[in-house]
């Protein structure tokens, strides 16, 4: 892209005028174009307890293909009840010590054979009804969560050497609300073609309203949304 004369800077986008002449105003200055892309991805849903942030890296995880390994023979709770919950509960069980799954609803919502399969795990504990309360440790790693019953408020301290947080994502769509129609869960209202009912606005990644996110789709969408912007500008000519 950069052979092909394009400019990357570096800036915080603050919001997009719409019009036949698109502006987006950064913390940098102004930048205008007759098409914008919109990719700004989703980020894990957190739990919203103090020092939350501190620990990411540090005992709190989100991905278990990505760091189940430094938990093997370990023990670590999973936050959440939904197939991404149950699916990273399972493949932790097979690396760790321990596995605690921590469900604020009385039920799991993820798929029956998942929990079924779960179920049969012996190293796994599920624990419904309640919610993380309160994160502890040294403020460089952590060492125990303690849970609460949404019943009864009966709290109880689980020691843990890590925690993965699996309660969905977020899309980063605010900034664009002007610009970007969203459906009930904030993703971008676009189909496989990218492209918004915003003339001249089209998005892609993770914050579009998709099935499957992965790097291999996001890569698509962005290719898909570059060439019917390409077409978009064809066309005004």
């Amino acid at each position: 892209v950069l052979e092909q004369g394009a400019d990357v800077e570096a800036c915080e986008v603050l919001e997009v005028r719409d019009g036949a002449i698109k502006t987006v105003v950064t913390d940098e200055g102004e930048f205008e174009g007759k098409t914008v892309i919109v990719a700004v991805g989703a980020k894990h849903r957190l739990l919203g307890l103090p020092n939350e942030e501190e620990y990411i890296g540090e005992g709190i995880s989100f991905c278990a293909v990505c760091d189940g390994a430094f938990y093997e023979g370990k023990t670590v709770a999973v936050i959440g009840g939904g197939n991404s919950a149950l699916q990273e509960a399972i493949l932790l069980s097979d690396l760790a010590k321990k596995v605690y799954v921590v469900q604020n609803l009385d039920f799991l919502t993820g798929e029956k054979k998942l929990a079924e399969q779960l179920e049969g795990k012996e190293n796994v504990e599920i624990i419904l009804g309640n919610v993380v309360r309160e994160l502890h440790g040294d403020g460089r790693e952590l060492s125990a969560i303690t849970i609460a019953s949404e019943a009864t408020g009966e709290e109880k301290k689980l020691v843990v050497d890590g925690m993965f947080i699996a309660i969905g994502l977020v899309p980063q769509n605010e900034r664009f609300s002007n610009i970007l129609p969203t459906n009930d869960f904030g993703y971008a209202d676009a189909g496989e073609d990218c492209v918004t009912s915003t003339a001249g606005v089209f998005v892609a990644g993770d914050c579009r309203s998709k099935r499957i996110r992965q790097v291999a789709t996001a890569a698509a969408d962005g290719a898909i949304a570059a060439l019917a912007a390409c077409d978009y500008v064809d066309n005004l000519k």
